[in-house]
């Protein structure tokens, strides 16, 4: 099972990077895969160690996706990291292995801290499709622009009947953002 998620990592010189990461959990490790290249990765190689933030407002992956990233963080309590301030909760992480790969290593990473930090409310279909709106904007370069456009038109239903004010602005904006891109 693939959880979404936003995976923060940090640089040699300490600066956080924002990224909408799908993670996967086996036997109370988190494997993450990044892409060649990716800051992910490259962070990753870097410091050994990240946080897995686990939210419930969609509008994070958006704006990482459409570059918006200044998040409000809060420094981690186990690792050189940062923590989303909204996060409902944050896992952090510190690399065990790797298995390389030439498109995604996998690194198997160890959680030495948990932390919860608000309630889960409940599940919002506009939230769902909003995430899998942004993987589709992931992927304008290797998907074709019908199934990309397909994709969207099944995903608009959601936003419009279950989205609030947030959730309709922020469909607007992934949406420009990939019509946008495909040009």
């Amino acid at each position: 099972m693939i959880f979404e998620t936003i995976i923060s990592t940090v640089n040699k010189k300490g600066e956080v990077n924002f990224a909408p990461f799908g993670i996967t959990k086996n036997k109370g490790f988190i494997f993450l895969s990044p892409y060649i290249p990716s800051t992910t990765l490259e962070n990753l190689r870097a410091t050994q160690q990240a946080t897995v933030n686990y939210i419930d407002d969609s509008s994070f992956f958006v704006n990482c996706i459409v570059g918006r990233k200044k998040f409000q963080k809060k420094k981690c309590i186990k690792i050189n990291g940062y923590f989303l301030k909204n996060a409902l909760a944050h896992d952090e992480i510190i690399v065990e292995s790797i298995r390389e790969d030439k498109i995604r290593p996998t690194f198997k990473c160890r959680i030495i801290k948990k932390v919860n930090h608000r309630r889960f409310e409940g599940f919002n279909r506009a939230h769902g499709a909003l995430i899998e709106a942004c993987i589709l904007a992931s992927r304008i370069k290797i998907l074709k622009k019908k199934q990309i456009m397909d994709g969207l038109n099944n995903l608009i239903d959601s936003v419009a009947k279950t989205g609030g004010k947030n959730e309709k602005k922020n469909w607007k904006l992934i949406k420009r953002y990939i019509l946008d891109e495909e040009k």
